[in-house]
């Protein structure tokens, strides 16, 4: 049957009749003999019949973008409606960029989750790691089904764009050649991952446990060719170095080098609708995390902040949401020394044995919308949990997050209640520190981590083939919340905060790993 349709619609392409298969592929299924069309598109980048991709590096042209549409989930220049139509044709399962996009659970209008595709920014290192990668998804959450729907299609668009194809600008070199022709603008990779001397001396041990995210690297070799990807500086308005495997996922060192130098990951990684929409996401990105990774590690006591004393309607929802499936859910704020908010929210079954504590993470310049985000990505857990039907968890395969719903308690993990005796944290309490324009937001970002002596770094990895805007931004010294100990930010800031007398030792932090 498909050789017969094939022929009648070659006969129509040199009749020069119109085809239904032209830039379309048409899939047939037999057991109900139902048809599908599958958008076929060129990619400018073929290496076959497309255009070469760019020789050289170019500098990050960012502009004055006004704000058009302000919503509970954040600030964006477009409608998500008018974003999901633009890049809907990248979804299919034959020939999409994104295999698939559906909702996990029909919760009414509350928990509005949505998965999409495959995640592909994990690092392969065995046959089990492959099949529990296979099985992970990109997903997204909003305080809409059209938000949630957006966040999961753009999420998966932003994975592919982080993978490492190729065609990407590179130099390789030595780290000790590459200081020689480009002084301190080569960035020695442990600058940006912050790994301590212990954790790379007792790699082994670590990378023996089989965690999904907490891997420990080789030390580098200096003298050892790998690859270098030019990044633009906003600060200094220059490009510097980093290895490419930290800045691409799935990325050898080099093509005469295969160790494992470096950690590629999704941290700092985001689209938009633009540039400066996607900066200002993975910038906000790279603050949550390093805020979560200052609580998290030295299990500090945070204030709470209210979810029904606020005049915000979705949160109050959800915690009556959760009430009515057996849960209790309160909110912490976890905003540091950067000042601008980060808030954790928090959930676990109540009168049961297994508490099964779910959290979720949401940062912005407005406080509100950083308190609902977090309240969303809290909804993205909710389908791992049994809310009551039993202890055990099907098809979960990571074992880090087995262990934390099976054991895991408020009485055993106190860090995660609020600080007794201090004031419920409310909205109003943060100063408004957007402006309408992004461009002026970036700038604002920025100024807040030169001021503590960092710098802001940016990749562009939009791609051709699919169009969406996406970058990954890197703060070095802002610190992952993976579990990374090496000197820095997640010793000294909860002191000069006046969180903790002194600083923890490496062997006085949480030891259970941050697994999302």
């Amino acid at each position: 049957m498909a050789a017969e349709l094939l022929a009648v619609e070659i006969a129509k392409f040199l009749a020069g009749g119109a085809s239904v298969l032209l830039q379309e592929v048409l899939s047939i299924d037999t057991r109900n003999w139902t048809t599908l069309h599958h958008p076929l598109r060129h990619n400018p980048c073929c290496t076959a019949c497309g255009m070469a991709a760019s020789s050289g590096p170019r500098p990050l042209m960012l502009m004055p973008r006004p704000m058009a549409c302000l919503q509970d989930g954040g600030y964006r220049s477009v409608p998500p409606e008018q974003t999901f139509e633009k890049y809907r044709h990248l979804i299919s399962p034959i020939t999409g960029v994104v295999t698939k996009l559906r909702r996990v659970h029909e919760d009414g209008d509350i928990a509005h989750v949505y998965v999409a595709g495959h995640n592909g920014a994990f690092r392969m290192g065995s046959l089990d790691f492959l099949k529990r990668s296979l099985r992970a998804t990109s997903s997204g959450k909003g305080m809409s089904d059209i938000q949630a729907k957006v966040s999961a299609l753009c999420e998966a668009i932003e994975r592919y764009s982080c993978e490492r194809r190729g065609d990407e600008v590179v130099i390789t070199d030595s780290y000790l050649e590459m200081q020689r022709h480009y002084g301190d603008d080569a960035i020695h990779p442990n600058q940006v991952m912050l790994y301590s001397e212990r954790q790379l001396a007792e790699r082994k041990a670590w990378n023996d446990r089989k965690s999904m995210f907490n891997w420990v690297p080789e030390p580098l070799d200096a003298t050892m060719p790998i690859d270098w990807t030019p990044v633009w500086s906003l600060t200094h308005q220059r490009h510097r170095y980093l290895p490419t495997q930290l800045v691409y996922c799935g990325s050898p060192a080099s093509t005469v080098c295969d160790a494992f130098y470096a950690v590629g990951c999704s941290n700092g990684n985001a689209s938009g609708n633009n540039p400066e929409e996607a900066v200002l996401q993975g910038f906000l990105e790279l603050v949550e995390r390093d805020a979560i990774a200052l609580w998290w590690y030295n299990r500090l006591r945070k204030p709470g902040a209210s979810m029904r004393d606020v005049d915000l309607a979705y949160p109050k929802a959800l915690a009556d949401h959760y009430a009515s499936i057996g849960r209790e859910a309160w909110v912490l704020d976890l905003t540091s020394d950067l000042g601008i908010p980060v808030f954790a929210a928090l959930s676990r079954r109540l009168h049961a044995t297994q508490e099964q504590i779910l959290f979720g993470f949401g940062c912005h310049l407005d406080a509100r919308i950083a308190l609902q985000r977090a309240c969303a990505e809290m909804n993205q857990m909710l389908g791992l949990a049994q809310d009551g039907r039993g202890g055990s968890h099907p098809g979960l395969e990571d074992e880090e997050t087995v262990a934390w719903l099976s054991t895991a308690t408020l009485d055993n993990q106190t860090y995660l209640a609020p600080a007794a005796g201090v004031p419920m944290k409310r909205p109003d309490d943060f100063p408004i520190c957007h402006s309408g324009d992004l461009l002026q937001d970036v700038t604002h970002c920025r100024r807040v981590v030169e001021q503590r002596g960092m710098e802001v770094l940016v990749l562009d990895q939009t791609r051709a083939d699919t169009g969406l805007p996406a970058v990954k931004v890197i703060v070095p010294g802002l610190r992952h919340f993976w579990a990374r100990y090496g000197s820095g930010r997640l010793y000294d800031v909860p002191v000069a905060m006046g969180w903790l007398p002194e600083p923890r030792t490496e062997d006085e932090l949480n030891p259970i790993p941050m697994f999302m």
